[in-house]
């Protein structure tokens, strides 16, 4: 009897089983040769082994490998049983080279394909029962047909990876639950819902939508309204409490995501009204754009996209968390003329959510040079005293603390301490961790534009292990450090990471380490699709030197530990001035309207209005150029400025700065 479960584990698999030393020993027993075995294949699928050093192994016939058995007398995973297994393996791999009737690898297959009565085999009573419960309330899922088939819910929230075909107890959640869970149910289920010659899709199922409240919709469309007529300028204080109470009314309405939008530009008044030098207009007009296009989606209500994901869910909101550790993913630096944020990615070793924490630093704009290297911002200490860079690079433990609706970590009064990590990213969680490139590839295509999902500030974070760099080097045409990566199958990416003076360290660190001969194990970051190729701006990469120690460097945080790359000082500090964005022009425009209003801004006859116009057009944006001239044009203005803000906000999702 075959033993297909077998073959399909691979070594991530089996150290989400026992654990990734175990199996790295098991690894080098089995690859030295030094020991012989002796098999002994029953008819019931149980297989025995027994090795040279005396030790004497079972796997049973209709058991996991969890089930099996050792002469060690270990209480869990031993590497005996570990090296059963990939020796059994290597047996087999043998022995399909020698037979070419036998099939090759691991083919895709789609666990919608286990029925009910496999269900009930495998599945205890009382998590099918559960399992109906949670249906019954309604399932949002993004779904991938691989050789390794995952389900990624956002309603309930858990990730679900099926290693081993048509086998549930082996089915891998990030739920605390032994397998199979309730989640690997929901999961079955969701997958008979994809279409049968679909990859990948997103599905849902119950009552998460209700009818869309017209009330709460016009009364945020007219909130924006008064914003563009009138400008920031005009609006007193009362247009700021107006914006909370209908924030409020949307949340009572289950519009979480244009409640926390609301919200947002309320908290933008205030700034402004204060002169705080952390006011953005260009934010504030995005937020405008955003919150516009997700109302026409509302009442659309037959958009592809579901409405969960432009609503936001009763789910969506701050929560309280319970003793939690998280591990460290590096960091990433937003520059403004006024401030720098630095948001540190750490993901929840229990549930594999990935969450941030921001500083916000408020700068001189008008003293460049007297600005701070951003590793130096990042000494500001943060949890109980640890920088933000030592966060960033280590593993926090925590005893509580808050998680926001859009994913920040707010540790507030509660215990906490920072300590190292090991940089064993093999057992961080799905989705953030993906196989490869090609499985990221297709999730990043499956999602809809970001003005249409869950506001998530990591929502494009991810980890991905790597093969190899091709080639690594800094491209004076885009003034950043530009490599060409490889996945563990051979799949390319482009990493692409600004140069900045103020981040001229790390930015040498990183090309120091992608040249250096160091053997790159993960990358870290935000990733967009730029057509066929994925492009990754990262915020770690970690590398494996003699004896298999590992580091991490942080392209924005870090010092170079090598010596530098050689780069030209000359062209560095020609083209290190920020490269501006296509809708540059336009955004501009819409920053003055949201400032001084339409009425306002026309009358005066804005002196940049022409100019912004003509590059906005010359850039290939006919659209919004003309959108531009009706609004200088009056009469449709109004419909002409809130036309141009959601087109701002579609040009936000789709170009990269």
């Amino acid at each position: 009897m075959p033993r297909p479960d077998l073959l399909a584990l691979s070594p991530d698999d089996l150290a989400a089983l026992a654990n990734r030393g175990l199996v790295k020993r098991a690894q080098r027993e089995c690859g030295a040769g030094e020991l012989t075995t002796q098999w002994e294949v029953r008819g019931d699928g149980t297989i025995c082994a027994t090795w040279s050093d005396g030790a004497a192994c079972t796997l049973p016939g209709g058991g996991t490998v969890k089930d099996a058995q050792c002469s060690c007398g270990a209480l869990g995973l031993c590497r005996h049983v570990l090296r059963t297994v990939l020796a059994w393996q290597q047996r087999e791999v043998a022995a399909v080279s020698a037979d070419e009737s036998r099939p090759p690898g691991p083919e895709p297959w789609d666990p919608g394909r286990i029925d009910d009565a496999a269900l009930e085999r495998q599945v205890a009573r009382p998590v099918l029962i559960r399992a109906d419960s949670l249906w019954s309330q309604g399932v949002l899922a993004e779904l991938l047909r691989s050789a390794k088939p995952s389900a990624h819910f956002h309603c309930p929230g858990h990730s679900v990876r099926f290693p081993v075909p048509d086998d549930l107890r082996y089915a891998q959640c990030s739920c605390a639950d032994p397998a199979p869970c309730v989640h690997a149910v929901l999961a079955v289920r969701a997958f008979r819902l994809l279409d049968a010659g679909a990859s990948s899709g997103i599905v849902n199922a119950g009552p998460l939508d209700g009818p869309a409240p017209v009330e709460a919709l016009e009364a945020a469309e007219g909130c924006m309204r008064d914003l563009l007529m009138d400008g920031l300028a005009s609006l007193g204080p009362a247009w700021r409490d107006r914006l909370r109470r209908v924030a409020s009314e949307c949340a009572a309405a289950s519009l979480m995501w244009p409640a926390q939008i609301l919200e947002e530009m309320s908290e933008d008044f205030d700034r402004y009204a204060a002169r705080d030098a952390a006011f953005a207009p260009g934010l504030t007009a995005e937020r405008a754009g955003e919150l516009l296009l997700r109302l026409d989606a509302i009442r659309a209500g037959c958009a592809p996209v579901p409405q969960a994901f432009i609503r936001g869910m009763t789910t969506d909101r701050d929560s309280d968390l319970g003793p939690a550790r998280f591990i460290g993913l590096g960091a990433a630096v937003t520059e403004t003329r006024r401030s720098s944020r630095i948001t540190v990615f750490l993901q929840n070793c229990d549930n594999g959510h990935v969450m941030t924490v921001v500083r916000d630093v408020v700068e001189d704009a008008n003293a460049v040079a007297a600005r701070k290297p951003f590793h130096e911002l990042a000494r500001a200490p943060t949890a109980k005293g640890a920088s933000l860079a030592v966060l960033a690079a280590g593993q926090l433990v925590t005893q509580g603390g808050r998680r926001t609706a859009s994913g920040r970590l707010v540790i507030g009064r509660a215990r906490a301490v920072v300590n190292p990590q090991n940089y064993m990213w093999e057992q961080l969680k799905a989705p953030a961790l993906v196989e490869d490139f090609d499985e990221l590839s297709v999730r990043l295509r499956l999602l809809p534009p970001a003005s249409f999902r869950p506001r998530r500030e990591a929502a494009d974070f991810h980890i991905c292990p790597l093969g190899g760099v091709d080639h690594a080097t800094f491209d004076p045409t885009s003034n950043a450090i530009v490599a060409m990566l490889r996945d563990r199958s051979g799949l390319p990416a482009q990493l692409w990471h600004p140069w900045t003076t103020r981040g001229e360290l790390g930015a040498e660190a990183l090309l120091a380490g992608l040249t250096s001969g160091l053997k790159p194990l993960f990358v870290a970051g935000l990733v967009r699709a730029s057509g066929a190729m994925l492009v990754i701006r990262p915020t770690a990469v970690v590398f494996a030197g003699e004896g298999d120690k590992r580091s991490m460097v942080m392209p924005w945080l870090s010092a170079p530990a090598l010596p530098p790359a050689v780069m030209p000082t000359e062209r560095r500090i020609k083209l290190s001035r920020s490269v501006r964005v296509a809708y540059g022009p336009a955004m501009e425009l819409a920053a003055e309207l949201v400032l001084n209003g339409s009425r306002r801004t026309a009358a005066r006859g804005w002196p940049g209005w022409p100019r912004a116009t003509t590059e906005t057009e010359e850039c290939g944006y006919h659209q919004m150029a003309a959108a531009m001239r009706r609004v200088q044009a009056g009469g449709q203005g109004m419909n002409a400025a809130l036309g141009m803000l959601k087109l701002l906000a579609l040009a936000r999702d789709t170009v990269s700065g």
